[in-house]
């Protein structure tokens, strides 16, 4: 199936809106779910999902190996239970200020990888949207306010969630590859799940939080189960077969973009700081996607991706 990389791009984008989301719904809950317990149930919806329309389709898919389905495993447990535990543990220690700037290293730590595990080549238009968009992340998570960071011991599991989503991107490439992306989807996810579950079970009382919980908490959860987690992984999957993590880890710097323009829709107003570090993330992330020389190359369009 070809996909043209413009659309690529879109659905990458759109993932990176629902995550960017994701922080806005889950400070709503809070105060309301324990962090394991919010992780599992919005990841339970995801995955039955998942389920669900693999029996409604009725046909077969692809026949995993051995090697390919120990891989998959792997890359559920990094990339969703490693991911989501060490992100909740590093917030339960940290200010969401700190993490969000180890985040924002994702492009760089992605490209690196990419170079040492999958033998890419870094460009210098690359290179340059990297540092590009990391200077405006830092102002849109700041506003400037450099002096408000501090450092925490849950500093450490947010360097470790960072290295889990960035590993999981580049390795999904190598070793999945040939994993159609619903079916990857579906494997990472229901895998994560069901790791998610048990450590809920061991940690927490979900059994006893979540029929207690609000409507108002359950919706939030809805929403990031079925847009922030099946739909974002799937667009993102696929994005990543066609596009490839080194440029694709760009994207990873809209996060706090798209969470702070949520944050305007919901009355909270940024600082002209926060505006210009917008504007330097949308620029880095067009120079390093190559986006910004095909705009300005006369005849030079996208080309198709598998």
């Amino acid at each position: 199936m070809h996909i043209r990389e413009s659309w690529l791009w879109l659905m990458a984008i759109t993932c990176i809106f629902f995550w960017g989301g994701n922080f806005n719904a889950a400070e709503a809950i809070a105060g309301d779910v324990p962090a394991l317990t919010a992780a599992a149930e919005r990841f339970v919806i995801a995955a039955a999902i998942l389920l669900l329309l693999r029996l409604m389709r009725g046909r077969g898919e692809s026949i995993l190996s051995a090697n390919q389905q120990l891989w998959l495993i792997a890359l559920g447990g990094l990339g969703v239970f490693g991911f989501n535990y060490a992100f909740f543990l590093g917030l339960q220690q940290t200010s969401a200020l700190n993490g969000a700037l180890i985040m924002a290293a994702s492009p760089l730590v992605t490209n690196l990888l990419s170079v040492w595990i999958l033998g890419t080549r870094m460009r210098w238009i690359s290179v340059l949207g990297i540092l590009v968009g990391l200077a405006g992340v830092s102002l849109v998570i700041t506003g400037n306010q450099w002096q408000s960071i501090q450092v925490a011991k849950g500093d450490l599991y947010m360097l470790v969630a960072c290295l889990c989503m960035c590993s999981f991107t580049v390795l999904s490439k190598k070793h999945a590859a040939a994993v159609p992306p619903m079916q990857l989807t579906r494997w990472t996810i229901t895998v994560g799940t069901l790791m998610l579950c048990v450590a809920a079970l061991l940690v927490e009382q979900p059994l006893k939080q979540i029929p207690a919980l609000s409507l108002h908490t359950h919706l939030l959860l809805v929403y990031m189960g079925v847009f922030g987690t099946f739909v974002a992984y799937a667009f993102w999957l696929q994005a990543l077969q066609g596009i490839g993590p080194d440029r694709l880890s760009l994207c990873f710097n809209l996060v706090p973009v798209f969470t702070l323009l949520i944050s305007l829709v919901m009355g909270h107003y940024p600082n002209a700081a926060q505006m210009v570090g917008m504007m330097l993330v949308i620029t880095g992330v067009m120079l390093g996607s190559g986006l910004f020389r095909r705009l300005v190359t006369p005849g030079l369009g996208f080309q198709k991706s598998n």
